[in-house]
């Protein structure tokens, strides 16, 4: 059994906790004056003009003119046909967010199986009456 002298405070404020009476109380001084200035940009702002910037690069012994972020991507698939195994997961990663594949638009054949599908649904509908629609009357 621990006894604590008196003169110290027993708190229930701990670590990562606070005293509710040293809290910024609405309508007082505030705590952060200045604050953020108008007009200045977050970390989103800056990242998307800092990627934007054109630079001018040789490719294929030719110069052109690129973002930041486009030339990245360019060196991405370079990297990943050279067999770097990182750039290779990356790319996998980007294909499967941002090339969704062609969509082909179904044969005559899948057609034909989906109306049939859709007509042996519509006739257990009315064999059960159920699924009924706002416009049926029947029942």
């Amino acid at each position: 059994m621990s006894t604590k002298p008196d003169d110290e405070k027993s708190s229930k404020w701990g670590k990562g906790k606070t005293d509710p009476e040293s809290w910024w109380k609405k309508g007082g001084k505030s705590p952060n004056p200045n604050g953020r200035p108008k007009g200045s940009k977050n970390q989103k702002t800056l990242w998307r003009e800092a990627s934007e910037v054109k630079i001018s690069v040789t490719m294929d012994g030719q110069k052109k003119e690129m973002a930041k972020k486009e030339l990245g991507y360019h060196q991405i698939a370079s990297k990943a046909a050279a067999g770097d195994l990182k750039a290779i997961s990356m790319q996998l990663h980007l294909d499967e967010k941002f090339d969704s594949g062609e969509s082909t638009p179904p044969t005559q054949e899948e057609s034909a199986a989906d109306f049939q599908t859709l007509d042996e649904w519509v006739k257990l509908r009315e064999l059960f009456k159920v699924f009924k629609m706002g416009d049926d009357v029947d029942g």
